[in-house]
């Protein structure tokens, strides 16, 4: 999980830990993000990304992730709705929206972590 929002990362981890998902890791930008990730890829089945972070933004680092491992899968999260395309293009595998339904998030979750 991929987000400097300490309080949202805190309320998703909170909410997976009641179910079967969960979080390996987490950063709070984009450059931890990919250094996270490139420690733990074998670990990883999907990271959920933010667009707006301080030191990386999650397009760069979708990029970088990527770069190191060309079968991640990366949904993003975003308040940003501008970033749609420009997160699809970098490989995300789906954009959603903040906020976001739980069931939304946890079903966008198992679907792409099956494509593993």
């Amino acid at each position: 999980m991929v987000d400097d929002d300490v309080n949202l990362q805190t309320v998703y981890q909170a909410i997976f830990s009641t179910g079967s998902i969960e979080i390996v890791a987490q950063a709070y930008n984009g450059a931890e993000a990919v250094d996270t990730y490139t420690k733990l890829n074998e670990k990883i089945d999907v990271v959920l990304m933010d667009q707006r972070m301080p030191v990386m933004d999650g397009v760069t680092a979708t990029k970088k992730i990527l770069e190191a491992d060309k079968n991640a899968r990366i949904i993003f999260l975003s308040a940003d709705e501008s970033c749609k395309d420009l997160a699809l293009a970098s490989g995300a595998k789906l954009v959603l929206t903040k906020p976001i339904r739980l069931e939304e998030l946890i079903d966008a979750i198992e679907k792409i972590s099956e494509t593993r």
